[in-house]
């Protein structure tokens, strides 16, 4: 998933607390993460290396 271009990412983290629910990031599709960056409006997800370039 691309990331929108006129998007001002606000990430918010989101954390799992079983190992059931995880994440890749949508940037670089590393994972699973039990915790992930997730943007408030453009809902992309990202790690912490993916969401401090982005």
């Amino acid at each position: 998933m691309a990331a929108p271009v006129n998007c001002q990412h606000t990430f918010k983290v989101v954390k799992s607390d079983t190992t059931v629910v995880v994440w890749n990031c949508n940037m670089c599709h590393s994972g699973p993460h039990s915790l992930i960056y997730e943007c408030a409006n453009c809902k992309l997800k990202t790690c912490r290396p993916c969401a401090s370039k982005a």
